[in-house]
């Protein structure tokens, strides 16, 4: 599989990928951010929600920060644009604007969507001129605008337990957590809990911890730590390991990823 990853300046905090894969797919993963996709060609089935979806060309796809998805690309080829949009940036640009506030607690309702202005705006961002930031701000905004329209999500069972476990992970990426630990930082049984969180998440604990380790790598690896650093930091003694898992993931490895930062910063 093939993808060419090319950071954005906007604000800092936007990723931009123009994506070309066949024959390949990603497990089933998260991500800190809120994920647009914009299917440019090919087609691409994805794992969503416990949902099996088609994703046609023309059409976009929406995740939430620490939503679980998988991905699968067809024979014949897909090219498609995804961009990581950082919840703080989001919360900055809607203040400063006096749009809807990007909370901790705004989850939009995700998947495919058949949304020709939101797909248009995901195409004229990726596209915009890094050398020219007021065009690049501009669509931005007007791709938040768009975003913005789209319908919330229904509140999940056991919302507030859950998302106490899932604090507990995101502060611990270093750590190998046990899960009668996590359970309890819920206030839940093992049973109700591993139940709840892969009914709301399709991951069990344990796994969707290891997912939160991986966005921590990339954190890392944006700001410039070496690959070799991170995975010590995180906890992956296998080097191996990390490569492996982080590949399955990103589609590259972790120092793939590393240099296509460093010549982002460089030039």
């Amino acid at each position: 599989m093939a993808l060419i990853s090319q950071p954005l300046q906007a604000f800092g905090l936007v990723e931009s990928s123009w994506v070309r894969a066949s024959s390949a797919c990603f497990e089933r993963h998260t991500h800190d951010e809120y994920v647009l996709g914009a299917n440019l060609r090919g087609n691409e089935r994805i794992w969503l929600d416990g949902q099996t979806l088609e994703v046609p060309p023309g059409s976009v796809t929406l995740y939430n920060p620490l939503a679980v998805q998988a991905s699968e690309f067809a024979e014949d080829g897909v090219e498609y644009i995804s961009l990581h949009l950082d919840p703080d940036a989001l919360r900055h640009i809607a203040r400063d604007n006096n749009l809807q506030q990007f909370d901790d607690s705004l989850s939009f309702a995700q998947g495919v969507l058949h949304n020709t202005a939101l797909y248009r705006a995901i195409v004229d961002f990726a596209k915009a001129d890094a050398g020219e930031p007021a065009y690049q701000e501009e669509a931005l905004l007007a791709l938040l605008a768009q975003l913005l329209e789209q319908p919330t999500a229904p509140a999940i069972e056991q919302a507030g337990s859950l998302r106490l476990a899932m604090q507990l992970m995101r502060d611990t990426p270093q750590a190998k957590l046990a899960l009668e630990d996590v359970a309890a930082a819920a206030g839940l049984s093992k049973y109700h809990f591993v139940r709840c969180f892969k009914k709301a998440t399709g991951l069990a604990p344990l796994q969707y911890h290891m997912q939160l380790r991986l966005s921590e790598a990339r954190r890392r690896l944006r700001d410039g730590l070496h690959p070799a650093e991170v995975a010590d930091a995180l906890g992956f003694y296998d080097q191996s390991h990390f490569i492996n898992a982080f590949r399955r993931v990103m589609g590259v490895t972790p120092n793939s990823y590393w240099q296509a930062f460093r010549a982002s910063a460089r030039g």
